[in-house]
Formats: structure tokens, sequence, C-alpha cells
């Protein structure tokens, strides 16, 4: 089946960032790392080795140059995508097929590079977890 990206008609609010790339990832990580303690609390975090994931409120999120602002939408709960681009097909259809290889959820998937980043091992923006991501990134 061939399917293509397109604008989202209607964005949603953000409830995540996603840095991709290590330069990005990076910084988002310092944009995490500098919000007051108090905002910080209220974000979750969840890291690869290029590509680090803050969810929580919208008016908590950092920014920083490159960060791709992330939400589910309705039809689809458990399929995070970009705020401002989806995938040209049905998402609940979409989001039951990645179910049946990817059992874990919620997802987020990404038009570039195309790939599946699991969200539910997503941990609290605690000064313990970031230092562990940063330790397994070796920068």
């Amino acid at each position: 089946m061939k399917w293509s990206w397109g604008p989202e008609p209607e964005p949603p609010p953000p409830q995540g960032a996603a840095g991709v790339g290590r330069a990005v990832s990076r910084a988002l990580m310092a944009a995490v790392q500098a919000l007051d303690p108090a905002r910080r609390d209220t974000l979750a975090l969840t890291a690869n080795a290029d590509v680090l994931v803050a969810t929580g409120p919208a008016d908590a999120l950092p920014w920083c140059e490159g960060v791709l602002y992330i939400a589910p939408r309705e039809p689809a709960p458990a399929l995070w995508l970009p705020t401002t681009q989806r995938p040209q097909l049905p998402l609940d259809l979409l989001q039951r097929a990645l179910a049946r290889r990817h059992p874990q959820s919620p997802l987020l998937m990404l038009r570039e590079p195309a790939r599946l980043v699991p969200l539910h091992r997503a941990l609290p923006a605690s000064d313990e977890l970031i230092a562990q991501i940063r330790a397994r990134w070796q920068d």
C-alpha cells in the first residue's frame, strides 16, 4: 500500500516535543534542563541514541531550533504525530495496523527519518533521568 504525508489541516495543541537527530536531541535536552524545576516537573522524557521526546502540558514544553511538536489525534489516541503533518490515510486504521506489529503504545510516528518511537517508557524529567540519558549518549 502506498501512502504519503500531508499537512495537518487543523493542528492539535502540542502534548510533546521531539528532538530528532544528534544536534536537535541534545539541544532539546539542554532546553529541558534550563526549565525552572516546577515547569520541568510536569514533563516526562524518553530517549534513544538520536531522539529525545519530552511530553507534558503545552505551556511547559521547551522550544529549541529544529524541535517537532507532537500530539495524538482523536481517532488514534495511541498514535502520536507531528502537529503540522499527518499520514494521508485513516489514522484509526493506521493505529490498528501498527498495533499488530508493535503492541506497546503509545507510538510516535516520524516522517523524516521514517521511524516509530515508543513512548510507553517515558519517565518524569528528574535530574537522575537526565543524567542517565546523557550517560547513555556519552556526550
